[in-house]
């Protein structure tokens, strides 16, 4: 449990300004050479373009869709999972 402090408790009006400190402001100012390196990828918020080969794509031989099993197979099939 925290402790209380004995006293009478005031308040502390005054505000507080936080500032992030910036060394590359104060090596510009004072003349010194800064070198700055970009990230790789940044600022961009793009996604990566998808490559089709689109021969390939129109060269595919095989069916659309499957052949269906029979009733048979698939109630084996179901009869198997649930054991």
């Amino acid at each position: 449990m925290p402790s209380r402090v004995s006293g009478a408790l005031t308040q502390d009006w005054e505000p507080a300004v936080l500032h992030k400190s910036k060394p590359n402001a104060l090596a510009l100012r004072s003349g010194a050479a800064v070198q700055t390196v970009k990230k790789f990828d940044a600022s961009s918020n793009k996604k990566p373009a998808t490559v089709v080969n689109t021969r390939k794509l129109d060269e595919v031989t095989e069916p659309a869709a499957l052949d269906k099993v029979s009733t048979e197979v698939r109630q084996a099939i179901q009869k198997a999972r649930g054991r």
